[in-house]
């Protein structure tokens, strides 16, 4: 009789045990896969924000591409205006890149888009210089002797922005055609391949 209670006793410790042991395991294994599930949410919402704040960025690309090769277009026509006008922005860079800085993994990535901003920043800066060149030279009063030289200065900076437009056009080409999305790439008129598969299709 002791026996038997000794061995029931026995058994109810022991399934207790095992019964609080596979608990436990089993909680580790929904607390991990809870987690899992977690940090993948996590990180889906990252890269959906982060293709958010890279679209809005690719659009900006675009945009200043195309301005560059119409500035460079003007630059290089026989009728460029004294006054040149340029739509350059960085507006949406200001905006979105804090959230593209954060959640790029790529450091090569992030260089160079920051490196495309910095080149819009320059040439609209020159865009001003030359502007505020050719305003001076129209208000002011010059001497026949300083025409030559007046005339030289403005094929020197005309040439540089030329330069500057063309950095920054062929830039914004190799963005497009590395980062862009489709979209983008029928923007800039660049081929993709699905577009390329189409065309050889009789």
């Amino acid at each position: 009789m002791f026996n038997e209670m000794a061995w029931s006793f026995l058994i109810q410790t022991v399934s207790g045990v095992v019964a609080v042991f596979i608990g436990i395991w089993l909680a580790l294994i929904v607390e991990r896969r809870k987690r899992a599930e977690d940090a993948a949410d996590r990180e889906a919402a990252q890269m959906v924000e982060f293709d958010r704040a890279l679209d809005t960025i690719l659009g900006s690309v675009v945009k200043n591409t195309a301005e560059a090769r119409r500035v460079l277009r003007l630059i290089n026509g026989p009728r460029c205006p004294r006054v040149l006008h340029a739509d350059f922005e960085t507006a949406a860079w200001y905006a979105s890149h804090g959230h593209f800085v954060s959640l790029c993994r790529n450091v090569d990535q992030r260089v160079i888009f920051s490196q495309f901003f910095d080149d819009v920043r320059r040439i609209s800066a020159f865009v001003e210089f030359r502007r505020d060149l050719h305003v001076s030279m129209t208000t002011q009063h010059l001497h026949k002797s300083d025409e030559a030289e007046i005339a030289a200065l403005s094929e020197a900076v005309d040439k540089r922005l030329a330069e500057l437009a063309e950095d920054l056009r062929f830039c914004g080409v190799l963005l497009i055609t590395d980062h862009g999305k489709p979209v983008h790439k029928r923007l800039m008129g660049i081929q993709t391949p699905e577009a390329a598969a189409q065309q050889t299709v009789p």
